[in-house]
């Protein structure tokens, strides 16, 4: 059953056959739709694209003066590179060669002639109904973009007025900081707890290498946050229950490269550690990371620490799609990623810190290590 909205959307048909443009055009007006115009002239069709618009076309293949090929070629220098215009192939001509040049050209689908009358039909609704998600998902990107330049916008303006105060200057600048951070994950009742016990947990391994007290301190606010670019991930999908489908994944991980976007190129000391910490924290060593499969010491030494924080914290609190792990489960897990996901030494610091981990996570949390690893 086709999801689209009604049946207005526009349908051109191109075919030199009167008879079969009449047969058309009674198939899709029987079916409800509307908005349909139709030539026999395919060199018209650039006039009536340009003039209607249409949503899809139905085109034949072999026509005198200009054949479906040639009308192909012309509607490529007319359609907008970004958008989705679908072609239904109407032809007696079932060639593999005619296929591939009509699918090399544009076509998205082909109906044999003489046609069924309910295969056109499910062949048209099938092709109007991707072309509807594509328009709804083009309007819904261009609103989020507005929304995620509004935030960047405030953000950054956030940032640098916060700079020029002195007078307690780091207290104010961190709860800022830590309050716009919550703005990217305010559907969560998790998130405030998790910006704070993984920036701690940074603090304290950072700690533990013996960097020196401003850098640690400069580490454990600027990974608040680490997550800022989840502003311009849907709701749907950070809330999404079941495990990502690869196409969400792909979504989902963007997120370190849209809080890239937001905060780098600052004047900000803080702000551009808070912008490398958002495109590395989902590196691994050993190249299979994202978004850039940076290998080893490619990846920054902050990115390396906060990648451990980060995995820990995830594996031992509850998240929207399982329980959390034993503490027994999810150092196993940390564990098997030495030396592949995480820095070989510094996961083993890690482990030398992990009393006081525990102690912060404690304070953080409530008593115990977590929820008992059912095998998620």
């Amino acid at each position: 059953m086709s999801i689209t909205a009604g049946r207005d959307q526009r349908i051109l048909i191109v075919d030199d056959e009167p008879s079969n443009v009449r047969l058309l055009e009674h198939v899709l007006g029987d079916a409800g739709y509307s908005s349909v115009r139709s030539t026999t002239d395919p060199t018209q069709t650039e006039a009536l694209y340009r003039a209607g618009q249409p949503d899809l076309i139905l085109l034949d293949l072999h026509m005198p003066v200009m054949d479906g090929f040639a009308v192909m070629d012309r509607l490529v220098q007319l359609v907008d590179p970004g958008d989705f215009l679908p072609i239904l192939v109407l032809t007696g001509d079932a060639t593999p060669q005619s296929k591939r040049a009509a699918l090399e050209r544009g076509a998205k689908d082909f109906v044999t002639k003489p046609f069924d009358h309910a295969e056109v039909l499910a062949r048209v609704g099938n092709l109007l109904d991707t072309r509807s998600l594509h328009v709804q998902l083009r309007r819904h990107n261009a609103r989020l973009e507005d929304e995620v330049n509004e935030r960047t916008a405030a953000l950054v303006d956030a940032i640098a007025r916060l700079e020029v105060a002195e007078q307690d200057r780091r207290l104010a600048q961190e709860e800022t900081i830590h309050r716009l951070s919550l703005a990217a994950e305010y559907r969560d009742d998790e998130t405030s707890r998790h910006i704070e016990r993984m920036s701690r947990y940074c603090e304290i391994l950072a700690t533990r290498v013996g960097r020196a007290p401003e850098q640690v301190e400069l580490l454990r606010i600027a990974a608040k946050m680490h997550d800022i670019g989840k502003l311009g991930i849907p709701d749907a999908i950070l809330l999404k229950p079941d495990r990502l489908t690869p196409e969400e994944f792909d979504l989902m991980k963007t997120h370190t490269e849209i809080g890239h976007q937001i905060l780098a190129g600052s004047k900000s000391e803080l702000a551009n550690t808070g912008a490398m910490l958002a495109w590395t924290h989902h590196e691994k060593v050993d190249g299979t990371g994202y978004p850039r499969g940076l290998r080893g010491d490619e990846i920054p030494f902050e990115g390396r620490i906060a990648a451990i924080a980060d995995v820990f914290d995830a594996l031992t609190t509850n998240r929207v799609y399982r329980r959390a792990f034993s503490l027994e489960g999810a150092l196993g897990l940390l564990r098997e990623g030495r030396g592949s996901h995480f820095d070989a030494e510094l996961l083993d610091l890690f482990f030398e810190a992990l009393d006081d981990v525990l102690v912060t996570r404690a304070e953080l949390i409530g008593p115990g290590p977590g929820l008992p690893d059912e095998g998620s």
